[in-house]
């Protein structure tokens, strides 16, 4: 498998950072637009720009992004038509479900052809194209692995866009709704309770049960997505040989 490789560290010799305060988001912004440059020079021969142009815009009056995290692109990693590319700016576009890169020219961005995005990593989450299941519990779509091991949990990061009427105005947001997904022995199991865990994973239940309590593991909308990684976290971990 041919990987094309880009990084930008080598333009920040300066001793800048990504991460550093919000002053320096031109700094970001200038890496990404090099990085975009750089990996189509590399891989003239790619085939990432054989999509189709995005060119869905929201109303004015709505408020939100159909994006995840950000409405800029971010660099990350891609496994698109049995290659890998590194470093290439990318956008997830949630509502649709669907995977946007930027070419060298264009003022909007590329939406690639689903069927093949095998995986992509962005903002330090890993997405993965899951077929549906044949119980019909995982439909196909992109999943963030949110813990890997012999017990996986899954997070479907959708958002869809709400709209009302207010008076003579329309009002609209998009909102995010995360479902989350136990697989184990290549078994998908949907999430909505702590308890819910414990049927696939009824070969540790007392010591989950105690892992629990001991944590106050609660399953609330501040720390539901926490609370579901550290238990299925401490099942690999009793289950490690």
């Amino acid at each position: 498998m041919k990987t094309v490789v880009l990084t930008i560290s080598t333009l920040l010799s300066s001793g800048l950072a990504l991460a550093q305060a919000p002053a320096d988001t031109s700094l970001l912004a200038g890496a990404v637009r090099v990085a975009r440059q750089r990996y189509l020079a590399d891989a003239p021969e790619s085939r990432l720009l054989n999509g189709v142009a995005y060119g869905t815009r929201a109303p004015s009056y709505v408020g939100g992004r159909p994006f995840f995290q950000s409405s800029d692109p971010q660099p990350g990693n891609l496994d698109y038509d049995g290659r890998h590319f590194a470093g290439v700016p990318l956008l997830y576009e949630q509502v649709q479900d669907q995977v946007l890169v930027y070419g060298p020219a264009q003022a909007e961005p590329l939406q690639l052809v689903r069927q093949r995005v095998q995986a992509f990593e962005l903002a330090g989450h890993r997405f993965v194209r899951l077929p549906a299941d044949a119980a019909g519990v995982v439909a196909e779509g992109f999943y963030d692995l949110v813990v890997d091991g012999p017990a996986r949990l899954w997070a479907k990061r959708a958002k869809k866009l709400e709209a009302a009427t207010a008076g003579y105005n329309l009002k609209g947001e998009y909102e995010e709704r995360t479902q989350f997904f136990l697989q184990r022995n290549e078994q998908f199991y949907a999430v909505t309770a702590l308890s819910q865990l414990l049927g696939p994973l009824a070969d540790k239940k007392p010591e989950m049960q105690a892992y629990a309590r001991e944590n106050r593991l609660r399953y609330v909308a501040d720390s539901r997505e926490a609370s579901l990684t550290a238990l299925v976290r401490q099942y690999n971990s009793l289950s490690k040989p």
